[in-house]
């Protein structure tokens, strides 16, 4: 069987649609990415923008708040770690962004979580939310006893909850 000019050209044409499909598609998708990026960017931003600037301090102590502070830092915290939950989902179960991006998120948490303000919220509220145990272990390893900032504060939170 020999092949026409016509089946040759209609072969070419063929492959050239398919990769020219191949190319937009690749640039949708880095379109969506940085998007998506962008949005959960803008949502941490938000969330940051909430919470008081004591939250960074080492020596945070949400016991010693006023209930009112205390509603308002944990409602955007429990934002936070959702935030963290959907991002952690995301590369683990979803596989929908690269390593490189996970790498960046999880510095972030890290960051975050070595801070007392969020050790303490996450104590509180991992207590009355069901997240996935991966998560849940993910999160507790950033927050060992050796990580654990200006431990009195934190013992004198926890024994600031039982009275």
């Amino acid at each position: 069987m020999k092949l026409q000019l016509s089946d040759v050209i209609a072969t070419l044409a063929l492959i050239t649609s398919l990769f020219s499909i191949w190319i937009q598609d690749r640039g949708v998708r880095k379109q969506l990415l940085v998007a998506n990026v962008s949005e959960y960017t803008k949502r941490y931003q938000e969330i940051i923008l909430n919470l008081p600037k004591s939250v960074i301090f080492d020596d945070f102590n949400l016991a010693s708040l006023d209930m009112a502070e205390q509603d308002k830092i944990l409602r955007y915290m429990w934002i936070y770690f959702d935030l963290c939950y959907e991002e952690y989902s995301i590369y683990n179960d979803l596989r929908l962004v690269n390593k490189t991006l996970w790498k960046r998120w999880k510095s972030g948490m890290q960051s975050s979580f070595d801070r007392p303000a969020f050790q303490q919220s996450w104590y509180l509220i991992s207590q009355n939310t069901t997240y996935p145990r991966p998560f849940v272990n993910f999160i507790n390893s950033m927050i060992k006893n050796e990580r654990v900032k200006n431990k009195n504060i934190f013992i004198q939170f926890i024994l600031g909850l039982t009275h």
